[in-house]
């Protein structure tokens, strides 16, 4: 069967098979835990930042994982990684007094940590020491955003050195700020595949599926992927689903290939721009995200994203006073300015 499903590879020998190379970067990884280093680990939306942490986790028995996302305060947080260290679904917990049930409501409704809440790693610490310390347990902890991050590493950083816990923490910035960016010894950036990983990723995606259908997708896909080097797996795989669904793969291939050539008549920043909307999804003009990739200013990115839309790049909507932009997949290149194709018969 031909996978070209853009989930998140486990730890299982089947997706280790589809896992493509990041082997200097595993290294790095597990040469910083021997040293008992903590680590960052970061990328843009969809480099695969999951399936690293998971192939971490394959080749260590000890390892834990905790994926984050969804849990808003500094108490849920460590209260998941807590689950993820001892592999139980639920916590045994006493009851809380009258005064710990106002603070929790106050972190509910804030965000953040109440003033007066007595140690919050306090359980997390108490699990830690139960577990051997032979190796020091690593606990993998996958989306988290900046504010989490900034909060348990940041704000908490001294209590979370103390605890016995190896920390692998995956995140979409490339720099943290202080003082969490201190707590983490090595910084692991997970980078965009070149064409030759990209070939990889196609032969590892189609290798089970049937000749035909793989011969065929392989001869429409290597010129399309080629053409969108670098980029993320997901991007890859999106442009791979495509080709494989259309009705007419040579159709599909050669849109691609306009559309690349359009994206070359872009000025570095605006193909920055286009790239972020591509892998974070539809969002608006000051998504913090969006403009820490980037790198320019809300001004600059509002600028280029009016000259995408005027040049049917990228589609619009308002989303409250809000507008929300992302790649427009069915206008052809072709009506691009600067796209030396014909446009296309109505």
């Amino acid at each position: 069967m031909i996978l070209l499903s853009q989930r998140a590879l486990g730890t299982s020998d089947a997706d280790h098979d589809l896992f493509v190379d990041r082997n200097r970067e595993l290294k790095r990884v597990d040469r910083a835990l021997r040293l008992g280093l903590n680590v960052y680990v970061h990328g843009p939306p969809g480099i695969g930042r999951t399936s690293f942490l998971r192939q971490i986790q394959r080749g260590r028995p000890e390892a834990r994982y905790a994926r984050l996302h969804g849990f808003n305060t500094l108490t849920e947080r460590l209260e998941e990684v807590e689950r993820g260290l001892t592999d139980q679904r639920s916590l045994r917990r006493e009851a809380p007094n009258q005064r710990d049930q106002w603070a929790t409501a106050i972190e509910k409704f804030s965000g953040t940590t109440y003033k007066s809440v007595e140690d919050p790693y306090k359980h997390l610490q108490a699990a830690a020491v139960k577990l051997p310390d032979d190796p020091l347990p690593a606990m993998l902890v996958d989306d988290l955003d900046d504010k989490g991050i900034v909060e348990m590493f940041g704000r908490w950083r001294d209590r979370a050195w103390e605890v016995p816990i190896q920390w692998v923490v995956s995140g979409t910035s490339v720099s943290l700020d202080p003082p969490a960016d201190t707590f983490f010894d090595v910084v692991v950036e997970l980078e965009r595949f070149d064409s030759e990983e990209l070939q990889d990723l196609l032969r590892r995606r189609t290798a089970a599926g049937p000749p035909v259908q793989r011969d065929t997708l392989k001869s429409m896909s290597e010129s399309a992927l080629e053409s969108i080097s670098p980029c993320t797996p997901r991007r890859a795989l999106s442009v791979l689903r495509d080709l494989y669904l259309s009705d007419d793969l040579d159709h599909e291939a050669r849109r691609l290939e306009e559309i690349q050539k359009a994206r070359s008549n872009l000025k570095p920043t605006a193909v920055k721009v286009l790239d972020a909307l591509g892998e974070r999804g539809p969002t608006h003009a000051s998504d913090e995200q969006l403009l820490a990739e980037v790198g320019v200013t809300r001004s600059r990115v509002v600028q280029i994203l009016a000259e995408l839309e005027a040049q049917g790049m990228v589609a619009a909507e308002r989303s409250g006073r809000r507008k929300l932009y992302r790649p427009n997949p069915t206008r052809s290149a072709s009506t691009v300015p600067g796209s030396s194709a014909a446009p296309e018969a109505p």
